[in-house]
Order: structure tokens, then C-alpha cells, then sequence
């Protein structure tokens, strides 16, 4: 399991001047995205099955293999929008906690080859060391925390980038203990069979699945596979939603169909019913949302026009306060004539 910890981090920052390095290279560096994306790369599937601690202390056990089982209830998720700004775009994925000790856990989702991968693993845990220093009181007997960084990269290009940030660095041997060693753990779901993600019957396992398939043909037999290995009703549901609005203009209508129907006969005729009736209340929410919407928009536009009759209205009375010429007033406040006689009435009875 690689680990970044805070000692390195101190070395990090003292050693190289960090702080000032980091910013010049932000600013110059050129991010050289091989934009080969398959067509059936969905980058926010796995993201969104990561939001599940479950998956999350699942994926941790299976693939990072920790000397002592996390369970879900260990882990919280970790805001990161400490993130500056100028690094949003760039924010690293998923950032989790174990609860009672301050072992960090960052997953980052990559679906293309990036040549500067090593770097930004560094700046985003160099994020998290500084945030959690900020709410601490640094006394002698501190214990600094731990950071593990995850690339899972669901591209179908071969990685060739370093998972060390000290390869990266210039050689010099004079200088070669001052380099920075950072390695991070790297799940390559090219490396991993199908047959071993239906073993482990979990839906992180399931969407890299998914992920890996490279045409039409594919994807059916390995949504099939995946209906017929799981007997976990909420595995099913979650492949329910993912076949009707993820993959709703991916699959053919037939092809749909008879993954449904498969899943049905799974779950039962129950089970079906109860998705078709939450998917019935969820477009009634989303029409009542868009109504809701719609009245908003056009009581803020009535809103809008009575602040500009008030402003007119009021524009006008303090030109009539002027004594200016009547047609000047008509032409410049844009109201009626008959507006401004009622103004003009006004005036005068409170004169």
C-alpha cells in the first residue's frame, strides 16, 4: 500500500520551497490529455457508486489490501473544498477519513491518459496536509496523518506514466536523497478479468465492468453477466437506473428491454412494480420542479416590470419637480401620457 505522510510533506515544503514551486509550475505547465476516451466512457458511474462508503471500504480491502479490514462505518467523507479556485477544475475526485484516526484516503477517477498525473497527486495531497494542519494545534507530541493516494484509470490506452514522482525529477545524483518519493497505488481496469469483478459481487466492481466494454456487443454481455452473477436486490436496482437513464441512448430499446425483463424475473414482480413506481414519482417530481421552476421565472418577471414602472414613475415625478418640458419627460422615462397625468394629479394634491 503506498502512503504519503506528513514528514515528507514538511520535507516537501522546506526542502524545495514548495509552496512558490508548485504555484510557477501551475501557471506553465500544459496538461497533454490523449483524448481517446472510449465510447462507452461514463466518468461520473464510478464516481457517483464512490459516494457509498461501502464501495469505498470495499474497493480499499480488495485493491489497496490494508493489514486490518475497513468497514464502512470507519470511513466519512472528506470535504476537499479547501481546493483554491484556480485549482477547481482540477480538484481531486473523492477525498475520505477513517473516523477516529487521521488516515486520508484520495481517489482520483482517470478515464484518459494524463502525462502529469504524478504532479497532481502531489498538489492534492499537499491540499489535504494544509488543511488539516490549519485545524490543528502542532505541539511536540503531535502525530502527523497519513494520506493514501488511488488512481483508478478506466481508459483502454496502455499508462505509461510513472507512479512516482521522484521519476519524474531531474537525475542528479549529487542531489538524488533530496527528491520527493511519492508513489501512488494505480488500479488499471485493463489488468483486471471480468471473471474476478463478478467474484467480488460489488457494484464498484460492476461499473468498471461496464467501463470495459468496447462496443455494443459488449456492453449486453457483460450487463447480462453482471444481472445473472448478483443476487443483491439493491446491486439490481442500481443496474435498473444505470440501464434507464445512464445508458437510455446507448442501448437499443429491444437490448433495454430484455435487460429489464432479465432483472425482473430477478427481483420478482414485485420488485419491477417498485420500479416502475419510483421511476412514475420521480417524473412527477421533476414535472412539479419544472412548473415550480416556470412560476418563479414569471413572478420574477412581474417582479421586474412593476420595479421598472416604479423607477419610471419616479423618474418622472422628479423631472416634473424640474419644471422640464413635458414632451422631454414622455420621451425620456418611455411612459404613457396618461401615466404621466395621474403623476401630475398626484403632485399636485400633495402640494
Amino acid at each position: 500500500m503506498k502512503v504519503f505522510t506528513y514528514s515528507q510533506y514538511i520535507k516537501c515544503i522546506h526542502t524545495f520551497r514548495l509552496n512558490a514551486v508548485m504555484q510557477l509550475a501551475e501557471e506553465s505547465a500544459e496538461y497533454k490529455l490523449e483524448q481517446t476516451e472510449k465510447k462507452y466512457s461514463h466518468d461520473k458511474l464510478i464516481k457517483n457508486i464512490l459516494q457509498d462508503t461501502k464501495e469505498v471500504a470495499e474497493l480499499i480491502n480488495q485493491f489497496i489490501e490494508p493489514r486490518e479490514e475497513v468497514k464502512k462505518e470507519d470511513l466519512v467523507r472528506y470535504t476537499n473544498s479547501y481546493i483554491t479556485k484556480k485549482y477547481k477544475a482540477k480538484e481531486a475526485d473523492l477525498v475520505y477519513k477513517l473516523k477516529k484516526q487521521d488516515i486520508f484516503f484520495l481517489i482520483e477517477h482517470q478515464s484518459s491518459i494524463d502525462n502529469n498525473m504524478p504532479y497532481r497527486m502531489l498538489n492534492y495531497i499537499l491540499d489535504i496536509m494544509r488543511e488539516w494542519s490549519r485545524n490543528q494545534k502542532i505541539g511536540r507530541n503531535t502525530n502527523y496523518p497519513i494520506v493514501v493516494p488511488i488512481v483508478i484509470y478506466t481508459g483502454n490506452q496502455k499508462w505509461k506514466m510513472p507512479k512516482n514522482f521522484r521519476e519524474k525529477q531531474i537525475g542528479n545524483y549529487v542531489f538524488e536523497r533530496y527528491k520527493i518519493d511519492l508513489e501512488y497505488n494505480f488500479i488499471d481496469i485493463n489488468k483486471i478479468s471480468k471473471q474476478l469483478l463478478l467474484e467480488k459481487d460489488t457494484m464498484f466492481g460492476y461499473s468498471m465492468m461496464i467501463e470495459k466494454a468496447k462496443d455494443d456487443k459488449e456492453l449486453k454481455e457483460n450487463l447480462f453477466k453482471i444481472i445473472e452473477n448478483t443476487n443483491n436486490k439493491k446491486y439490481l436496482e442500481e443496474i435498473q437506473d444505470i440501464i434507464v437513464y445512464l445508458l437510455n441512448n446507448v442501448l437499443e430499446k429491444k437490448v433495454q428491454q430484455e435487460l429489464l425483463e432479465r432483472i425482473e424475473r430477478k427481483v420478482g414482480e414485485k420488485g419491477m412494480s417498485e420500479l416502475i413506481e419510483r421511476l412514475r414519482r420521480e417524473n412527477i417530481e421533476k414535472q412539479r420542479k419544472e412548473a415550480r421552476k416556470e412560476a418563479r421565472k414569471e413572478v420574477r418577471k412581474e417582479v421586474r416590470k412593476e420595479i421598472r414602472k416604479e423607477s419610471r414613475e419616479e423618474i418622472a415625478e422628479n423631472m416634473l419637480n424640474l419644471k422640464l418640458d413635458e414632451k422631454i419627460i414622455l420621451e425620456a422615462t418611455k411612459i404613457e401620457k396618461a401615466e404621466l397625468e395621474e403623476i401630475k394629479n398626484k403632485l399636485a394634491k400633495v402640494g
